[in-house]
């Protein structure tokens, strides 16, 4: 009896991680993929945002825009690419981020927008593709988009507040921007 133990104790193993590897690796992901896409279609396909049929873009990400007619986004240090996305890792000691701050002040200086109001427009973010910004520098950027455009400052201020995210719970986080949903609405609302 006891020599048949091992080999009892090795197909109870076999079976179990079988299971295991049929429960998890299957059932399961195809459980919460079916749930997230009946119940939150919207987030489950990458929160899009769509216009006559055209995928602009995602909300969760950063874009990369040279208009001068539009919301800036924070720097990538990988030019807003997904694959890889990443920070600079450049320390605070290093000269080439001294050099490309400094000369991010001189294009914030020459578009008209103050470095003090967009401070954030001067560093990368963390994954290079974070699309939130302060509201403090999107009412310092709207100031140059009034002269760009013909909208008013108090329709752009308007924008900002509804675009503005406030803290989860009130406590968690910081209040925020999504850059990308705003610029999405500034383009329907120039557009009308």
């Amino acid at each position: 009896m006891k020599s048949n133990e091992p080999l009892n104790q090795w197909e109870i193993a076999i079976r179990f991680g079988f299971l295991s590897l049929l429960i998890l690796g299957f059932f399961y992901p195809l459980a919460v993929t079916g749930i997230a896409s009946s119940f939150f279609s919207f987030k489950a396909n990458g929160s899009l945002l769509v216009e006559k049929g055209k995928v602009l873009g995602s909300e969760l990400l950063a874009q990369n825009t040279t208009s001068k007619a539009m919301f800036r986004y924070r720097p990538s240090a990988v030019t807003y690419t997904t694959i890889p996305s990443g920070a600079s890792n450049l320390s605070p000691s290093s000269m080439d981020l001294k050099n490309l701050v400094e000369k991010r002040i001189l294009e914030l200086e020459t578009a008209g927008i103050s470095k003090d109001g967009c401070k954030e427009l001067l560093y990368t973010s963390g994954s290079g593709l974070d699309p939130h910004i302060t509201p403090t520098c999107a009412y310092e950027q709207a100031k140059v988009l009034e002269k760009e455009g013909n909208v008013p400052l108090d329709k752009i201020n308007e924008l900002i507040l509804k675009h503005t995210e406030y803290p989860l719970f009130g406590f968690m986080g910081r209040e925020r921007v999504n850059v990308t949903k705003l610029n999405f609405s500034w383009k329907q609302m120039n557009h009308e």
